[in-house]
């Protein structure tokens, strides 16, 4: 390896002590710290080759922490983990096997409960359907789950 290389190895190193990167946004830092375009691709490749670089496992991880946080839908999820630089075909594929595992209309009612709470309670019901689906949308939830959820959330306050 040419001393440049070996510059950037001990770089991308550094930069993997504080935190996972995917492949394309460590070969990205690489590059904006004045590192050869070329030789940076080189560098990523071969920590990805040793293992040292795994974007499947940095998309599980990211997937598994948002889950934990706050429930989410499949586009959100995939877009976060296009936008940390993992492919959008590997995002797909690690959302589905994350998403397969839960239940959909459990998520969404849960997030849409938790959002109720914080509610003014003046607002009436078509306001508050409203404004639990705009909310459902946003953590991309498909529209005929954050309907149904809305529903379920908002008959579940009719019989109070």
């Amino acid at each position: 390896m040419s001393a440049e290389g070996e510059k950037a190895r001990r770089a991308a190193l550094k930069m993997l002590d504080r935190r996972a990167y995917s492949a394309r946004e460590l070969a990205q830092r690489l590059v904006k710290r004045g590192h050869d375009p070329d030789v940076s691709q080189a560098c990523v490749q071969a920590l990805v080759g040793s293992g040292a670089v795994d974007d499947r496992a940095l998309g599980e991880s990211v997937v598994r922490a948002e889950l934990a946080r706050v429930p989410a839908g499949r586009a959100l999820l995939e877009m976060k983990l296009v936008k940390r630089g993992i492919d959008r075909e590997l995002a797909g594929e690690i959302v589905r096997e994350a998403l397969s595992a839960r239940a959909a209309d459990e998520d969404a009612e849960d997030v849409a409960r938790r959002h109720l709470r914080g509610l003014a309670p003046t607002l009436g019901l078509d306001a508050v359907r409203r404004r639990l689906y705009a909310k459902l949308a946003r953590r991309g939830f498909p529209p005929d789950v954050a309907r149904g959820a809305v529903e379920r959330v908002v008959e579940g306050l009719s019989t109070d």
